[in-house]
Parts: structure tokens; sequence; C-alpha cells
């Protein structure tokens, strides 16, 4: 986004400069010194920028503040910020590139002859004569509106270079943003959906099933906290043993069921060592300290497909000394999660973490230990468990879990009940569907700056073919043939510019991307230009209405000076 505002910025400032050519020649012809030119437009650039940039910092300001409130009506919360340094880096580069390409352009101009500088944009040894070569060729043989825009569209090169490396830009970060939020959207969504299985209940006492849905809700909802001072989970009646639910067997639409135990720990990084492939090794770990939920877990049991790096543990007994993190502890705790150890105050043991998961439990903060390991070091007998966890039937009904909720007070008591963990799931998946709209509104900001970069570029050197198109007015041709010829103009920075966004943002996607990522099909990337060449193709249209108003307001008087 910076090198597009810079190439933006270096790119108007030269066309106003080219512009400027005949009256920069007709004061050197009066007799003004080359010094005195070059102070006096680099200065008008400089007012101009300087106006356009604080303009923009304000609207910016008040967009960015619009912005955020609508986020936070998602419940996605975005706090305002005052950048203090892009908006700096920007400005300076800005000012640099001005002084340097623009600055370029006035000194090669100087030192141009007089005559030359009365040329414009459009080459002062331009023939119309020369010959058309290769694919301008090739589409000036369809007809004589093509015809005409190509020898436009080459009597302005230099124009046409410049908007061509800004609509390149411009349509770079659109398909790299259009497809990077598609990808991590459906990516991120499916690794949160695998770990939060459909029909899911939890059963436990209601302060436990309470705290820990709780803990769940932290991923979407920031305001949400369960720390260690907020429960206990070991406290006694808190406790159940497994064999009190066993009428849970007599529900036939009870998919499977699961057995955990639950705790806050403090837990400690191990420093190690982490080895690269050419034999140079790493010295790792910060002695990170912090406190963490720890859940006991039978590996081979577990209910949920975690999205995972390295792997679950399952054999009996090598499995006693392994733990699995979640991602958030993974890549906020530690250096290599994967070449590292955990401590756990309470147990006075070291676990090796044996992988990495995607986990919405405490916003990927909690860990996973072997749940016998977990009894013996916490004094707990053979059985003993906080949280059970069974997994419906799709179509399961009502009844089900009136039955449930029967078997859970005669079994557990009435401090005990269950909670369907669906509508939390959902709450949380919708939160993913809302993060896309941050990259969504950079979209719709970019695809605004591509609108007017076209218009800008339809009318910016309308002074230089108002002529040819009066003089073909004069010979009969109708206004039609004319906005033809302006609309395939567009059309040849449009059509190469998204032709090197999809090979250049593909190949960024693949590149910055995860490997593990949900790839869409082949066919979505050529649908994302395809829409992208519909908008620009309709934009480049609609603003063929305000050119054309404009091209008729002129006369053969408007170019008697000339």
């Amino acid at each position: 986004m910076l090198i597009l505002a810079f190439i933006v910025v270096v790119v108007i400032s030269s066309t106003i400069i080219l512009s400027k050519k005949r009256d920069i020649a007709i004061m050197r012809a009066l007799g003004s010194l080359p010094r005195k030119l070059y102070s006096f437009y680099l200065t008008e650039i400089y007012v101009i920028f300087i106006i356009a940039f604080f303009i923009g910092v304000f609207i910016g300001i008040f967009s960015f503040s619009i912005f955020t409130s609508l986020l936070n009506l998602t419940n996605l919360t975005v706090l305002f910020q005052w950048d203090f340094i892009y908006t700096p880096i920007l400005f300076f580069s800005c000012m640099a590139g001005i002084f340097v390409v623009p600055g370029y352009i006035l000194r090669r101009i100087g030192n141009q002859k007089i005559v030359r500088s009365f040329s414009k944009d459009i080459p002062y040894d331009y023939s119309a004569s020369k010959g058309i070569k290769f694919i301008p060729k090739w589409i000036s043989s369809i007809g004589l509106n093509f015809k005409i825009s190509v020898i436009n569209t080459i009597r302005k090169k230099g124009e046409f270079k410049r908007y061509l490396v800004v609509f390149s830009i411009i349509s770079i970060i659109l398909f790299t943003l259009g497809l990077g939020t598609i990808v991590l959207y459906t990516s991120s969504y499916n690794w949160v959906k695998k770990s939060q299985p459909e029909n899911l209940i939890v059963i436990g006492h209601q302060d436990v099933i309470h705290n820990y849905s709780l803990m769940y809700e932290m991923f979407q909802n920031p305001d949400i906290l369960v720390e260690n001072g907020s429960i206990n989970f070991l406290q006694q009646h808190y406790l159940f043993n497994t064999t009190a639910l066993d009428n849970l067997t007599t529900i036939s639409e009870i998919r499977s069921q699961e057995f955990r135990l639950i705790n806050f720990f403090q837990a400690e990084e191990i420093p190690g060592v982490h080895l690269y492939e050419d034999g140079r090794y790493l010295c790792i770990g910060q002695d990170r300290e912090g406190v963490f939920p720890v859940i006991g877990v039978n590996h081979s049991d577990i209910l949920q497909n975690f999205e995972i790096e390295g792997e679950f543990i399952t054999q009996q007994g090598v499995s006693d000394y392994y733990a699995v993190i979640g991602d958030g502890l993974a890549y906020n705790f530690f250096d290599f999660p994967l070449d590292q150890a955990i401590f756990f105050d309470e147990m006075n043991d070291v676990f090796e973490i044996s992988g990495v998961i995607i986990d919405s439990l405490y916003s990927g903060y909690a860990s996973y230990i072997n749940i016998d390991k977990f009894r013996e070091k916490m004094n707990l007998t053979s059985n003993q468990v906080n949280l059970a966890f069974i997994e419906l039937n799709s179509e399961a009904n009502d009844n089900v879990r009136e039955q449930l909720g029967t078997i859970i007070d005669n079994s557990l008591g009435q401090e005990f009940s269950y909670l369907q963990m669906d509508p939390i799931f959902t709450e949380n998946l919708n939160f993913i569907s809302n993060l896309s709209l941050i990259p969504s509104i950079l979209i719709v900001i970019m695809s605004a700056v591509a609108i007017v970069s076209l218009y800008n570029y339809q009318k910016g050197g309308i002074m230089d073919k108002v002529k040819d198109f009066l003089i073909m007015r004069a010979i009969g041709s109708k206004a039609k043939s004319i906005r033809k010829i302006l609309f395939l103009e567009a059309l040849y920075v449009i059509i190469p510019s998204l032709g090197l966004s999809l090979g250049i943002g593909m190949i960024l996607n693949s590149i910055v991307l995860f490997e593990r990522v949900n790839l869409p099909d082949i066919i979505i990337p050529f649908s994302l230009i395809g829409l992208l060449f519909s908008i620009f193709g309709l934009f480049n249209f609609l603003s063929l209405f305000p050119v054309m108003k404009k091209l008729k307001l002129f006369t053969v008087k408007d170019f008697e000076m000339y």
C-alpha cells in the first residue's frame, strides 16, 4: 500500500510537470533562468502534495474512526490508534520521490531545445507514418476505431507506461488481497471448525461448565477473561467418577463420549536447541512464565480433529511426558515450540512438546497432557474427572436432552448440568467471518483508487486528442466511435495489468501463505480476475460519460492560440 501511494504521487507529479512543458518552453524563451524554473515548478508540486497529503490524512482518520465503529458493532474490537510510523515514512518518501523523479524530468526538459519542449507528453520526433509492429499491428487490423486507439496509445506511450505501473500495482494488491482473503478465510474457518465438533455437549458442575464455556467465548470476545483466581477446577465438589455416567450408554443417539480434567497451572518455558538443516544450531528459550489452563485427556479418545503441527503421542506410557499446546501459547510463549518443553510448577514435571494445534479454547493458550499423568500428579483417583463430553448424532431431538438431564440429576446431583456448545462455536465461526471485513474494506478502498486513476487516465490527455476528435466529428464520425476509442485506450491498460496481477499475485500467495492452507480450485483465481475485469470494464464505460460531456464543450476556437 505504501509502495502504491508513493508511485501514485510520483506518477501524478510527473504528469503535472509534463503537462507544463509548453509553459516551461515559453518561460525559457522569455529568458527565465533554468534554476528559477526548477524551483518554481517543484514548489508548485510540493504545495499541491502537502495540501493533498494533510487532506488525505484528515479523511483517513475520519474514515478509520467510522471503520472501527462499524467493526465494533460486529463484536470485532478494533482500537482507534494514531499512526506515528507509516504516515511519516510515506510523507518523507514522497517528498524525496518528488524531488528525484519529477525533478529529473524537469531538469531534462530544461536542457531540451525549446522547440522540442512544445511536444508535451507526445514525443517531438513522433511520426504517424511509422509502421506498427507486433501486437499493436494485429489489434489495429480489427477496425478503424481499434487502429486510432492504438495510435493514440503509442503517441502517448510515456503516459501509458506510467498508468500501466499504477494499475498493475493496484491490480496486484486487489488480487492478492482478494485471493488471500478467500484462502485464509476458508482455511481458518475449517481449522477452527475442526477444534469445535458439532452437536457437542459438555457435562459437569454448573460452575465448571460455565467457566469452561467462557474459555471458548474468549476467542471472539476480548472482554471475557477467565483467570486462575476465577475458579479452582479441582475442588472436591467439582469432581465426579466416570462410572457415574455409565447410564449414558442407554442413549442410542450418543455417537461418542470423552472424559477430561482441567485446571490452571503455572507454566514455564524450558530452553532448548534448534537444529538447522545445514548443521548449524541455535540456543532457544527466554524462560517465559505464565498461568494457563491444562487439560488432561486420553489422546486416543479425543473428539476434536485438530489441525496439528507435530503429532498427538498416543502410545501408552510414552505419552505420559508429552504435551500438545495451542497455537496462541506456541507462538507467543516459545521460540521453536517443537524443539522445547514446558514445565508445570504444581506438577513439578517437564513435558516435551509433541505438537501445536489450532484451538479456539482460551484463544489457543491451553495445553493438553495425558489424563492419567494429570491424576497422578494431582493425587486423584483413577476415575475422577471434572468434565465429560458427548457428541450427539445430527438427528438427536429434544427428548434425548431430557433423558440426558434426568441421568445427570440422578447420577451426579442437582448442582451438575449440561451445556450445548453449538451456539458458542457458531459465534466463534462468525468471528472468523467478521475478520474478513478488514481486507474487504481495503479492497473497496483500492477499487476506489483504481476507478479514480482510470478516470484520470482517460481525461488526462484529452487536450492532445481533442483536436483529432473534432476533426473526426467534422468529417462525420459519431460520438459512439469516439467513446469506443476512449474505452479501448483504457482497456489496453487494464488487460496487461490484470495479467500481471494474476501471475505475480498467485506467486505472492503461494510464497507468503502457509503450506497447509486449504487452496481453492484453480477456477477461483481466474474467476477473481474475471470479476476485476468486469468491474474495471464497467467503470471504464461509466467514466466515459463525463469525459464525453467535456469533449462536447470544445470547439475549434479553443485551439486558436496554438
